[in-house]
């Protein structure tokens, strides 16, 4: 039965890996694929080019409380034109960043026009985004868009999401002003990435999006969550490499399931939610959990995972995870098959 949930897992956890979207009606068309050294040479040509060529009404975003990307306007600078006096070159804004990802050193770039709240956290790589986002060419076609939050897994989404987001703080959820049970955010986390193919969908054309295209996205970073991909009490990302972004590259008791969809991550016979020390709380409200939660010290050894609603109880759950190391050798019970 363990490997028969596993490979269930995998089929549900992968069957949207790469994708940015939700839409079940996209066709994905995979073209030969070119060389991705040489394409990215000229993806970044392209992206130079538009950032040299276009701006943004930078005086106006800065005087707003809480901008939106609906406030955030890109326009192309016309043949003989000059920057407008309240606004920005984007060349002259963004910030150039570097990774690697399938052995391709790639360049991209990140407009910054809030770090959000810094008190608050930031995502990991491979957790969950509460976000509003818009997606476009550099021609400026949409080709996707949320008027309302949703809420991404970035072990799904193409890599340069999880490559930007992680480089953002959430924001702070406050009552909605009309008092009628809803939240709104405030001081979050908003920039516009601009990513080359090869960070995107590459060779795979979909519908409004032809291969090798690069991309640019507006996004506004709401909330994440630790992510828990197989349930066993460690959150994802420290059942991953660190800086690597690949989730398969840890596999501590070498069988065909890396450990971050591994029940039992050292083989031992003994579940790995059942090798941590596992305290549970509980209250009616968020606000009252959260309390409860701050009221905890936390040692070296201690996590909270996520807070989650019990819906058939209507209750607030988190959790306190305790890392044990019961033959003091400094391998955790969950990664030591000795022990």
């Amino acid at each position: 039965m363990k490997y028969i949930y596993k490979i269930l897992f995998i089929f549900i956890l992968f069957v949207s890996v790469f994708s940015c979207k939700d839409d079940d009606e996209d066709v994905i068309i995979v073209v030969p694929e070119n060389d991705r050294t040489e394409q990215q040479v000229e993806d970044i040509d392209l992206l130079v080019t538009f950032l040299d060529t276009h701006y943004y009404n930078s005086a106006e975003i800065i005087a707003l409380e809480n901008p939106t990307i609906d406030d955030l306007v890109i326009t192309e600078l016309l043949e003989d034109e000059t920057v407008p006096s309240d606004a920005m070159l984007l060349m002259s804004a963004v910030e150039l960043k570097t990774t690697t990802y399938l052995e391709i050193s790639y360049q991209y770039y990140v407009l910054r026009i809030r770090q959000g709240n810094v008190d608050n956290p930031s995502p990991k790589f491979c957790d969950k985004v509460r976000v509003k986002y818009e997606g476009s060419l550099l021609d400026g076609s949409d080709f996707d868009r949320s008027s309302t939050p949703v809420v991404f897994d970035l072990a799904g989404l193409i890599p340069g999401w999880n490559r930007v987001l992680p480089e953002f703080n959430v924001g702070t959820f406050v009552p909605n002003s009309d008092n009628d049970g809803t939240v709104d955010f405030e001081n979050y986390g908003m920039g516009v990435m601009f990513l080359p193919s090869g960070l995107g969908y590459f060779s795979a054309s979909q519908t409004g999006i032809p291969a090798y295209s690069n991309l640019m996205f507006k996004f506004e970073l709401l909330q994440t969550e630790t992510a828990d991909h197989d349930s066993d009490n460690i959150p994802t990302y420290m059942e991953a490499v660190v800086d690597d972004f690949n989730l398969n590259n840890k596999n501590t008791d070498g069988d065909m399931f890396p450990d971050f969809i591994d029940q039992d991550d050292d083989g031992d016979g003994t579940l790995t939610a059942d090798e941590v020390g596992v305290e549970t709380y509980t209250a009616d409200t968020i606000a009252a959990l959260q309390m409860v939660l701050d009221e905890l010290v936390l040692a070296d050894n201690q996590l909270i995972s996520p807070i989650k609603l019990q819906s058939n109880q209507n209750k607030y759950t988190a959790k306190r995870i305790t890392i044990l190391d019961d033959n003091g050798n400094e391998i955790p019970n969950y990664l030591d098959a000795t022990e």
